[in-house]
Parts: C-alpha cells; structure tokens; sequence
C-alpha cells in the first residue's frame, strides 16, 4: 500500500520510479490517514460509532424529590396564571373601555 502511494506521488513529479523521498512523504501520509490514538479509559472499546440503540437496555424512568417538587410548584405557578388571565378576561368584558387610554 505504501509502494503504491510513493509511486503515484513518483508519477504524480513526472517520474516512473519512486524514490526514498516519495517513501517517506507515503508513510507520513499513512500516519496522518491512521486511526488517532485510543483515549484513556477506551481500551476496551470493541465497536466504533455503534447506536445505543444497537446495544444495553433502558433504564426506568424515575422521577426525583426535587423534579416532583418544581413540577409540582410550576404547575401550581401555571394554575394562578390562568386564573387571573381569566379574571381579566371578565373584566375586559364587563368593561371593555377599562384601562384603555382615551381614543
């Protein structure tokens, strides 16, 4: 494979054989194309790019104290909110010249 690389870069300077120089700049070529380096703690990775999909299995979805209590407490917010969106509302239509600047 190297061989190759080095004499299309020979054939590529207009020359049939390749020379050491066409060897290295081949083999730096290689290199640079290489799998990079393995991070620590992947040694014993044995599938690149797979899906989680493809593998393991779904954990239970729980809920915890604190996610319960602000779930709870927005909609307790959302529920005045509403309420008062409602109460105006009303108000708008039992006197719906009330608040409005003078025309």
């Amino acid at each position: 494979m190297l061989q190759g690389a080095a004499e299309e870069l020979a054939q590529q300077d207009g020359r049939s054989e390749a020379r050491d120089e066409d060897r290295s700049e081949a083999r730096r070529e290689h290199a640079e194309d290489a799998a990079p380096e393995v991070p620590a703690g992947d040694e014993n990775l044995v599938a690149w790019n797979s899906s989680p999909d493809e593998a393991g299995h779904r954990s239970p979805e729980t809920v915890s104290d604190d996610e319960a209590d602000v779930s709870a407490a927005l909609a307790e917010e959302g529920s005045r909110e509403a309420e008062q969106d409602l109460r105006r509302a009303v108000n708008t239509e039992r006197h719906p010249h009330h608040g409005s600047p003078p025309s």
